[in-house]
């Protein structure tokens, strides 16, 4: 969405968040359109057992709350925070809206931009419904990959948000134990590699693991 900034440019103001700080409380109407432009924003709900759980990660020139914005949902769906020190880019809906609305290159681009949400979306949820916990992980990296995912030699990809085991173990639902130690086994079939928080993975011998040929084919 890198061709949408230069239009809002002129109605847009920059807001600083700290790493932990509220961006919205699930059900507040928000006062403007997000941008985020540096940082890691992370959606989530709470149980009814107090656990939180991460619905979704949002980085670089993705929009927040995107239903909101597009005119889906009349308030956030969802609490939000910074996962990391956040900067983001505050746009009037209604600039946002008639600028994607009155010029077709945006609008191409904010339909691949859903698209790309939308399939990424669909591998997180194949993770979330399977049984074992190691395929869990598999799938939910392969979201993460699609989304966030930036090429490298040898046909390896970087994942271009740094991620605690804790954070991925509440991606997918697990405790951090048992994502840490399934972790470990992928690391050691040479499916993913990681160090500080930065994991960088082997797009074949993931998609090999998971048993999905079809996936090979995907635009990244």
């Amino acid at each position: 969405m890198d061709n949408l900034l230069p239009y809002l440019k002129e109605s847009a103001t920059v807001r600083r968040i700290k790493k932990g700080g509220n961006v919205l409380f699930q059900g507040e109407i928000p006062r403007s359109v997000m941008i985020v432009r540096d940082g890691v924003v992370r959606a989530y709900t709470i149980t009814s057992s107090g656990e939180e759980r991460i619905v979704a990660l949002y980085s670089k020139d993705e929009i927040v709350p995107l239903a909101w914005a597009l005119d889906q949902a009349p308030n956030a769906l969802f609490y939000y925070d910074a996962l990391s020190e956040v900067r983001v880019l505050t746009v009037p809906k209604q600039v946002f809206l008639d600028t994607v609305m009155n010029n077709q290159d945006i609008l191409r681009s904010m339909i691949r931009f859903v698209t790309d949400e939308y399939t990424a979306l669909l591998f997180r949820i194949t993770g979330l419904g399977q049984s074992r916990a190691i395929e869990k992980i598999g799938y939910t990296l392969y979201y993460l990959l699609f989304r966030y995912g930036v090429e490298k030699p040898g046909g390896t990809f970087a994942i271009d948000i740094k991620m605690s085991q804790t954070v991925i173990a509440a991606l997918v639902g697990l405790t951090r134990e048992s994502t840490t130690k399934n972790l470990k086994i992928l690391k050691d079939k040479g499916v993913i590699d990681y160090t500080n928080s930065t994991y960088t993975v082997n797009k074949a011998r993931l998609e090999g693991f998971l048993g999905e040929d079809a996936f090979r084919d995907l635009t990244l």
